[in-house]
């Protein structure tokens, strides 16, 4: 009977995100003109190596087609003092000066997601859309995820230069590691201006209230950022940004991660609706409670369609 509630359990951990994008997209298809203007269809695949995997940011991590935003030697550190920095399996934060053995791990992340958008005016337009993707690391299958949920939002075009978008979003979290289940809900706001046909800015925040089934993985987290964008021909793209995200745990009380990422980027337009990217990203974290820090060295190749 145990193992016949295991596989239960199983099978709904990996399948509630996919299941809840494939009901979004059936109604999208079936209610097409009824709702929507038009229609949003992306998806991405990317392969991914850390060279020092941090757990705690397992699903903070760059790659969804949606966002476009992605730590000097540390210490092992136990679960019990802030849920394990690193991998599950391991407790790892991330390789020490003195460690002969960096624990780096490569990833896929297959992300899609399909809705529509609406014009309000001549200024505006609103958009809904579900999103899922799946995560599978070759050593530390216990970050193994599967996220699924929903966003809604506005972009206001507020002249030729400047436009601005927010949206609200929730979203389910499931994991190898049942501990990291999570039910989250998040608010965007962002801000672009684009200063010549081929070079723009994005300024960029977030809050997430991420509730987990343990407590010490849960967490509320606040994001800012800056991105630019530079278009070098009509189909190659560069790209470079920083971020600074603080995480706030419930469990141990007053348990703090704040989290420096810059990242450099290159797209390549392939055809009318595929694209391909390659992208280094340097974090640098650091925790409160026993003072570990961590550098993560990550660099991915991604391919892109968009409908």
């Amino acid at each position: 009977m145990k193992r016949k509630r295991d596989r239960f359990k199983a099978r709904k951990r990996y399948f509630s995100p996919a299941l809840l994008l494939i009901g979004l997209i059936l109604c999208f298809f079936v209610f097409p003109g009824n709702v929507f203007a038009g229609l949003i269809l992306d998806a991405e695949l990317r392969l991914q190596y850390e060279d020092n995997v941090v757990g705690l940011l397992s699903d903070q991590q760059k790659g969804s087609v949606s966002t476009g935003a992605g730590m000097t030697g540390g210490t092992p550190m136990q679960a019990s003092s802030m849920g394990g920095m690193g991998s599950g399996k391991s407790n790892y934060t991330g390789s020490s000066s003195g460690s002969s053995q960096s624990p780096g791990d490569f990833s896929a992340t297959l992300y899609a997601e399909a809705g529509g958008y609406q014009d309000v005016g001549r200024n505006a337009e609103v958009f809904a859309k579900g999103f899922a993707s799946h995560t599978s690391y070759d050593t530390y299958t216990d970050l193994d995820s599967n996220i699924g949920g929903v966003s809604t939002g506005i972009s206001v075009f507020l002249s030729d230069i400047i436009s601005t978008r927010m949206s609200i979003l929730g979203k389910i979290k499931r994991f190898d590691d049942s501990q990291r289940n999570s039910t989250a809900y998040a608010g965007n706001l962002s801000v672009k201006e684009k200063l010549t046909p081929s070079f723009w800015l994005r300024e960029f925040g977030q809050y997430e209230k991420n509730s987990a089934d343990t407590s010490v993985f849960s967490y509320t987290g606040t994001t800012i950022g800056i991105g630019v964008g530079y278009a070098l021909t009509k189909k190659t793209l560069g790209t470079l940004g920083y971020s600074y995200l603080i995480q706030q745990y419930d469990e141990p009380s007053s348990a703090e991660m704040k989290t420096h990422t810059a990242y450099l980027g290159a797209e390549q337009t392939i055809g009318k609706n595929w694209a391909v990217s390659g992208e280094y990203d340097l974090q640098l974290s650091k925790e409160n409670v026993t003072g570990t820090s961590a550098t993560n060295n990550i660099f991915s190749l991604a391919l892109r369609y968009s409908y």
